[in-house]
């Protein structure tokens, strides 16, 4: 039987990369997806497509992370057109450029935490009440290999991944014994588009020190996201699954 066989789940950050692969993969094992994303209009709609493909019950929305409102409004849609909401996936990202300390923009900064941090922060708050009230919900939340290793000249993007994993580890406290589930999934280099727009020396620099001598793909990164979605988690609570090619072994 496949693994999320009458699940459903909503995706925010979903039109590309390492969502877009945990779309794909929830789909094959039989989940229901809503996929949000910021824009990516045409990516969007080809994924619900390929989804559909799956025999998933699948749709597309519009969702920028950096409102509460809209965070919510994404979860009340899924509500409404699955009945229920077992999975969400607070995935939206964005990077930032190479930068010291000393010469950060704190405009930048500012939309790091909002996109990286408080994005997720408002998924959770708003996925919480219909997953307590049901008595069941698996919260999965992306931050980075980075939390746990922190690289020079991306403080700010450390700053706000290591925040996601604390914040995972808070919440899963509060609700563990309430049916809900709250886990993160800490991502080494992966070959993505926030990747491949990154500093081309520091990325090199960084693929050299993994173990594995190259960096993921998203769909090895996917199926990290499917093991805390699925039942078999179910003694999974608050924990940092790390697909990172070796880069942090522990």
């Amino acid at each position: 039987m496949p693994m999320l066989a009458g699940r459903t789940a909503l995706v925010i950050g979903s039109a590309t990369g390492i969502g877009r692969a945990v779309c794909e993969l929830f789909a094959k094992e039989g989940a229901a997806v809503a996929a949000a994303d910021h824009g990516h209009e045409a990516a969007r709609a080809e994924l619900v497509t390929e989804l559909r493909g799956h025999g998933a019950d699948a749709f597309d929305l519009a969702c920028d992370v950096r409102d509460e409102a809209q965070v919510a409004a994404a979860i009340d849609a899924a509500l409404r057109r699955f009945g229920v909401l077992d999975i969400i996936v607070n995935n939206a990202g964005v990077g930032t450029a190479k930068v010291a300390l000393q010469d950060q923009d704190w405009a930048k900064w500012d939309h790091i935490i909002a996109v990286n941090l408080k994005g997720v922060a408002y998924g959770m708050k708003h996925a919480l009440p219909p997953m307590l009230a049901r008595g069941y919900g698996r919260i999965i939340n992306t931050a980075s290999q980075l939390s746990h290793k922190p690289a020079p000249f991306y403080g700010a993007y450390c700053a706000s991944k290591a925040a996601v994993t604390a914040l995972t580890v808070s919440v899963a406290q509060e609700v563990a014994d309430k049916g809900v589930t709250v886990n993160c999934v800490c991502p080494g280099p992966t070959d993505t588009a926030m990747w491949r727009s990154g500093d081309p020396s520091w990325n090199e620099w960084k693929a050299a020190q993994l173990p594995i001598k190259r960096v993921g793909r998203p769909d090895e990164i996917a199926p990290a996201y499917l093991f805390l979605a699925s039942e078999a988690a179910s003694n999974m609570i608050g924990q940092s699954v790390s697909p990172n090619g070796g880069d942090v072994m522990w």
